[in-house]
C-alpha cells in the first residue's frame, strides 16, 4: 500500500496534479501505521480483547480503502485522461491483489474494497459513463464472489492442512509401529545380534540407573533414619533414641535386678549467652558441653541431647544410688569450668534432676519426666545443684498443673474480682485514693492470694487478658462515681508494658469510658526499669502524656537507681513496707525512710507509705513527714459494696495530730 500510494503521489507530481496530495499521504500513513501497531499489539493482548482488535484492525483497513477512494473521487473531473485511467487501474489492481492478503477475512476485504468500488462507480457517474458504471458493479459482485470462494477454500485449506498435518502424524506412528514389528519378525541372525545387543546394553544401562537409585535410596534412608534418632548439631542420639534405649535398658534391668538412674541436665543463663552473643556462639557451646559430658561418663552410659540446653544423661547397672551423685557432681564441675568460644570466655552452670528404676518408677517417659521435674527443684536452689526426684515433687507439680487449667476458665467464669484499699492524707484525714487489688475466687480451691496466681498468669501469657479486664473494670468503677473523684491506682506487669503499642490501647480504653485521666494511676515495679530502659522510658512517657500519674511500687526493695528517677516522669514513690515494720524502734529503717523523703521532696515527687499497721508506726512515719498512709491501721482491701461505708465513716486519729 505504501509503494502504490507513494507511485500514485509521483505520477501526479510528474503530471502537476498533486494538490490534493498532502491529506491523501498522511492519511496513508495513519492508517498504514495504525494497523501495524494493532498488529503488534495483538500478539500481546489477552485473549479476551481479540475481538476489541480486530475492530480496530478493519476500521484501519476500511480509512485505508477510504483514503483510495476519496483520491480517485476528488479527481472525478481530471482531464489528464492517462492519469485518470492511471488512478483507476490503481482502484482496481488494489481491489484485485486485496483478495489473496483480506479476502481471508471476507470483513476486513468488504470494508477495504466496497469505498473504493463505490468511489469509481460515483466517478464514471458523475463523468456521463453509465456503462463504465454498470461495468463497476458488476465487477464488484464478480470480485466479491471470486473473494467469498478464496476464503472458502482458505479455510477448507486449512482444516486439510490441520487433517494431512494429523495423517502425517498418524502415517509416521503407523510407520514407526511397522518398522518395529518389522523389527521383531527379521528373522537374519546379523539383525537380531544387532538388536540383541542393544537390548543388551539398554538393559546394562537401566541396571546400573537402578543400582544408582538404590544407592541413593539408601544414602537418604541413612540420612532419614540419622536424623530420626540423632541430634544433627552435636552428633549425639536425639530424645527418641534414648526413649528406646531407655525402653531396652529397663526391660534388662528388670531381669537382672539391677539398679539404673536417668539424668536430666539443663545449662543455667543459656539463653542469656545465646541472646547477648549470638546463635552461632550459642550452638558451639553445645558443641562444647557435649565434648565435656561425653568426658565425664563412662563408656556404658549414654547420653542425648533432649532439646535446646537440655541432655539426658541413661546410666546402667548401678551398683547403689550414690553412683549417680558422684556422676552429678562431675558433671556440674565440668560444666561450671570456662569456655573459650570464638573469643569470648563464656561462664556457664548447669543444673541436673536425677530419678531411680525401680524406686521412683519402672516407665521410660516417667523417668525422664521426673527427672526434668527434679531438675528444676535443682534449679530454685540455685545454680550449679543437683536433686534427686521425690512424690512431693510430683504433688507440686500436679497442683500447680491444676491450678493453672482453673486459671485458664477463671476469666471467662467471672471469677476474678476486684478490692480497693484506701489510701489516707493523715494530715487532712482525707481519702488521697485507693489501689485495686486483684481476687480470685475459685469454685475449686477458694479464695487465693493474688502471691499464687499472678506468676502463673504471667508465666502462661494470661496477665494480657487479665491486666485489661483489670483497666476496664477500674475505669467503670471510676466511671460511676464510687471513688469520689479521688485517684485509683492499677498494678501493671512488666510484660504488658512490653506490649507494643500497649499505651495506645489505653487511650482507647480511657477516650471509651470519657473518665479523667487524672484520677487513673498506674503502678509499676523496678523489674521494668532493669530490662530495656529506653523501652520502659518511652512507655512511662506516654502514659504520663496521657494525664496519667505513675507510681513506682515496692520502692527500697530492689536495686532501683535514683538517676532513674530523674530520668523518668515518676510522679509517686512508694514505700515498701519492709521499711515501715517496726520503724519505730529501728533506728537504721529510720535514717533510709528519712532519705527516701528528702530525695522526694527535692525531686516534687509524693510519697505513699504501704504497710502501716499500729499506731506506733504511724506516728513515726508522720515524724519523718510521712503524708498518705496505705495499710491495714486504716483500712483492709474493701469490695466495692464498702466504699460508700468508707467514706461515710470517720478516719481513725494519729497521735501527731
Amino acid at each position: 500500500m505504501l509503494v502504490v500510494g507513494l507511485l500514485v503521489w509521483v505520477a501526479f507530481t510528474y503530471a502537476q496534479q498533486h494538490k490534493h496530495f498532502t491529506w491523501f499521504i498522511l492519511l496513508l500513513f495513519l492508517s498504514i501505521g495504525g494497523r501495524v501497531l494493532v498488529i503488534i499489539y495483538v500478539k500481546k493482548c489477552n485473549e479476551k480483547y481479540l475481538s476489541t482488535f480486530a475492530n480496530f484492525y478493519v476500521f484501519g483497513t476500511f480509512i485505508l480503502g477510504l483514503d483510495f477512494a476519496v483520491l480517485s473521487y476528488v479527481y472525478f473531473d481530471l482531464q489528464n485522461i492517462e492519469l485518470r485511467t492511471f488512478l483507476t487501474i490503481v482502484n482496481l489492481g488494489l481491489i484485485t491483489a486485496a483478495i489473496s492478503t483480506l479476502a481471508v477475512w471476507m470483513r476486513a476485504y468488504i470494508a477495504f474494497v466496497l469505498p473504493q468500488l463505490i468511489a469509481l462507480f460515483s466517478v464514471f457517474m458523475l463523468n456521463e459513463n453509465p456503462y463504465a458504471a454498470v461495468t463497476t458493479v458488476l465487477y464488484l459482485i464478480f470480485m466479491m464472489f471470486i473473494a467469498r470462494n478464496f476464503n472458502i477454500k482458505f479455510k477448507e485449506g486449512r482444516v486439510l492442512i490441520d487433517e494431512n498435518i494429523k495423517l502425517m502424524s498418524d502415517m509416521e506412528k503407523e510407520i514407526v509401529s511397522r518398522k518395529k514389528a518389522q523389527t521383531k519378525l527379521e528373522e537374519y541372525q546379523e539383525e537380531l545380534e544387532i538388536v540383541v545387543n542393544d537390548r543388551t546394553r539398554a538393559l546394562e544401562k537401566i541396571n546400573e540407573n537402578l543400582n544408582e537409585q538404590i544407592q541413593k535410596r539408601l544414602i537418604i534412608e541413612e540420612e532419614l533414619e540419622y536424623l530420626a534418632y540423632y541430634d544433627e548439631l552435636t552428633d549425639m542420639p536425639n530424645r527418641s533414641l534414648f526413649i528406646e534405649t531407655l525402653k531396652k535398658s529397663l526391660l534388662q534391668a528388670k531381669r537382672n535386678g539391677s539398679l539404673l538412674g536417668v539424668m536430666f541436665v539443663d545449662l543455667d543463663r543459656f539463653k542469656k549467652i545465646n541472646d547477648s552473643h549470638g546463635h552461632f556462639i550459642g550452638d558451639n557451646l553445645l558443641k562444647e558441653v557435649a565434648k565435656r559430658l561425653k568426658s565425664v561418663l563412662r563408656d556404658s552410659d549414654t547420653i542425648a541431647r533432649n532439646g535446646g540446653d537440655e541432655f539426658v544423661i541413661l546410666s546402667e547397672s548401678m551398683k547403689d544410688a550414690r553412683e549417680p551423685f558422684v556422676i552429678a557432681n562431675k558433671i556440674i564441675e565440668v560444666i561450671n569450668q570456662k569456655f573459650e568460644i570464638g573469643g569470648h570466655v563464656i561462664h556457664v552452670g548447669s543444673s541436673v534432676g536425677i530419678s531411680l528404676y525401680p524406686l521412683d518408677g519402672d516407665d521410660a517417659l516417667e523417668l525422664i519426666k521426673m527427672a526434668d521435674t527434679a531438675m528444676y527443684e535443682a534449679k530454685k536452689i540455685g545454680s550449679n545443684n543437683f536433686q534427686f526426684y521425690s512424690s512431693a515433687m510430683s504433688n507440686q507439680i500436679k497442683d500447680r498443673l491444676k491450678l493453672e487449667n482453673a486459671l485458664r476458665v477463671a476469666l471467662d467464669r467471672n471469677e476474678f474480682f476486684l478490692v480497693y484499699q484506701p489510701q489516707v492524707n493523715i494530715v487532712t484525714q482525707e481519702t488521697y485514693g485507693f489501689e485495686a487489688l486483684i481476687r480470685w475466687n475459685s469454685p475449686e480451691f477458694g479464695v487465693i492470694s493474688p502471691v499464687k496466681f499472678i506468676p502463673i498468669l504471667e508465666e502462661t501469657g494470661l496477665i494480657y487478658d487479665v491486666g485489661e479486664w483489670i483497666i476496664l473494670e477500674v475505669l467503670d468503677f471510676i466511671k460511676s462515681g464510687k471513688s469520689n473523684n479521688t485517684k485509683v491506682s492499677i498494678n501493671l506487669s512488666a510484660l504488658q508494658c512490653g506490649v507494643t503499642n500497649y499505651s495506645t490501647q489505653i487511650k482507647r480504653f480511657i477516650d471509651n469510658t470519657g473518665v479523667d485521666p487524672s484520677l487513673v494511676e498506674f503502678e509499676i515495679t523496678e523489674s521494668l526499669l532493669i530490662g530495656d530502659f529506653s523501652q520502659a522510658e518511652m512507655f512511662l512517657t506516654d502514659i504520663s502524656n496521657l494525664g496519667c500519674t505513675i507510681a513506682l511500687d515496692d520502692f527500697g526493695t530492689g536495686y532501683t537507681s535514683f538517676e532513674y528517677l530523674t530520668k523518668l516522669p515518676i510522679d509517686v514513690i512508694k514505700i515498701d513496707r519492709s521499711l515501715i515494720t517496726d520503724i519505730h524502734v529501728k533506728k537504721n529503717l529510720q535514717n533510709i525512710v528519712k532519705a527516701i523523703v528528702t530525695m522526694s521532696e527535692s525531686l516534687g515527687i509524693e510519697n505513699v507509705f504501704e504497710g502501716v499497721e499500729t499506731a506506733d508506726e504511724l506516728e513515726m512515719v508522720s515524724r519523718l513527714n510521712g503524708k498518705v498512709i496505705q495499710g491495714y491501721y486504716f483500712s483492709k482491701p474493701l469490695e466495692i459494696d464498702q466504699i460508700d461505708s468508707w467514706f461515710n465513716t470517720p478516719k481513725k486519729s494519729t497521735q501527731s495530730n
